[in-house]
């Protein structure tokens, strides 16, 4: 079979399931709080510490385990990989439809993070399969696959969510992720080679340790931190500012699907910049926009208008993360080995800011935390512009 027929194939099966995984994880996220909320006599600050503890404690055991799934990788094949994290996914989940206790999500919840990873598995994969040159735009058109989903999923949600229950939501999530596991294991076919066994000063291409890695570590680490640091509180602010309780769930499914409207919009646009003027300067330029529009979401109170801004972060984010990816890709070749570490950083920046908003929510308002995301992204800023002489384009 063609080489170049199979990697066309690859990218559009990959695109597809990262479209079905991202509508999957979108679709349940957002409620979990919500979820919880029916599982006993909680109070809403109780809520937020539970929301937050829950959303976290999957992350705990992906920061564990991530780097061992890429070694892995680099030894038996990215394909493998997807086929175990959308299988292990997928049962999880429906069994925390199943749930009749908080500490049953909880502990599903850090099940969960053994099987964690389609994503950037995928990623790995077909930007091993991609010219350098070319890494940025094709790795923007594969998150549209995430992005759409998770545009579509808060809405698919809110729907299950209204018309049968949230537990529905669950269920069809995990039905979800195990389609996604049967389309990767019979669609995708992977040429793949072992990479030799090698010390970190060997060959500066099959390093992994270098400052460039370390400087875009701690930049996924920090969008990740603030959007686990927003996403498990987006129903319950917008319970706030909505005054009919039956339009909640529909309300906050569409509230979170807005950036994804707009990621989905302008991500490949965003993607040829990347490949014309550099992912560094996207990058730059993306995470100052997203310092003004935090901080002026910490300061609304209009349902509108927090609508509107939020559908300006997913502006920005069709260039943050993208970037960041194409810019890891160039950090080595051992690309399954950064990307596993990169969800390590991704998973504890997950965890930081799930503690964090948990903690933090039971003394400051939910618009508040916006102000903070702001500040994050303000310092993560200053650092990239001190050390932009170690990050290449």
């Amino acid at each position: 079979m063609n080489s170049e027929y199979q990697r066309a194939k690859n990218f559009k099966i990959a695109w597809l399931g990262t479209f079905m995984a991202g509508m999957a994880f979108s679709e349940a996220m957002p409620f979990l709080a919500l979820y919880i909320m029916q599982l006993g006599h909680y109070t809403d600050t109780q809520v937020s510490f539970y929301a937050g503890i829950s959303y976290a404690a999957s992350y705990l055991i992906v920061i564990l385990v991530s780097p061992i799934w890429g070694w892995l990788a680099d030894k038996f094949g990215r394909k493998p990989m997807l086929i175990r994290t959308a299988f292990g996914m997928g049962i999880v989940i429906i069994l925390i439809s199943t749930a009749t206790h908080l500490w049953q999500i909880i502990v599903l919840r850090l099940i969960q993070g053994f099987f964690d990873g389609y994503t950037p598995s995928a990623i790995a994969l077909i930007a091993s399969e991609t010219s350098v040159d070319k890494r940025a735009s094709v790795i923007s058109k594969l998150s549209t696959g995430y992005i759409i989903g998770g545009l579509l999923g808060p809405v698919v949600g809110g729907i299950l969510a209204t018309v049968f229950s949230i537990r529905m939501t669950f269920t069809m999530t995990g039905i979800i992720l195990l389609l996604v596991g049967g389309l990767s294991y019979f669609g995708i076919q992977e040429k793949f080679q072992k990479q030799e066994k090698i010390t970190i000063k060997k060959d500066k291409k099959l390093s992994i340790v270098t400052g460039q890695l370390l400087i875009l570590l701690m930049t996924v680490m920090t969008i990740q931190l603030v959007e686990s640091l927003i996403t498990p509180y987006i129903g319950l602010m917008v319970k706030k500012m909505i005054v009919s309780t039956h339009d909640v769930m529909m309300g906050a499914g569409i509230i979170s699907a807005l950036p994804g409207v707009a990621t989905a919009i302008f991500a490949v646009f965003i993607g040829k910049l990347g490949d014309k003027f550099g992912s560094r300067k996207v990058l730059m330029v993306a995470e100052g926009s997203a310092i003004i529009i935090y901080f002026v979401l910490g300061m609304v109170h209009s349902l509108i208008i927090f609508a509107v801004l939020r559908f300006l972060t997913g502006i920005s984010n069709a260039a943050l993360t993208p970037s960041v990816q194409a810019l890891l890709s160039k950090t080595s070749d051992r690309i399954s080995t950064v990307f596993s570490i990169s969800l390590s950083a991704q998973s504890f920046g997950s965890l930081l800011g799930s503690i964090l908003g948990a903690f933090l929510t039971q003394y400051i308002s939910f618009t508040t935390l916006f102000l903070l995301a702001s500040v994050f992204f303000l310092v993560n800023f200053i650092i990239l512009r001190k050390f932009k002489f170690a990050i290449k384009s």
